[in-house]
């Protein structure tokens, strides 16, 4: 995805937390293939992170108002690395 941004992000509870970049770190945040700018809510393309519970993810995307559109997951931590980013960004 071009032009996009990156976003380290670790489900917990059924919520996508944002790590890094810094400047959205702590952001709650919800997945949408959806592009910014089209006229239907966000929700109708909504991505469910439920099978990614406890793991770091990486997600392509654009940031806005609560929401990543155009979402697209990269990548999948397995349990070593999660637990490893989990306790590198909860200090």
């Amino acid at each position: 995805m071009s032009g996009a941004d990156q976003f380290l992000c670790f489900v917990k509870d059924g919520e996508i937390k944002i790590l890094l970049p810094e400047s959205e770190a702590g952001n709650v945040v919800r997945l949408t293939e959806m592009p910014m700018q089209a006229a239907v809510a966000p929700e109708v393309q909504e991505i469910s992170v439920k099978k990614h519970e406890g793991k770091a993810i990486m997600v392509e995307g654009r940031s806005s108002g609560g929401w990543i559109y155009s979402a697209e997951l990269v990548d999948t931590a397995g349990p070593i690395l999660s637990a490893l980013v989990q306790k590198v960004f909860s200090r």
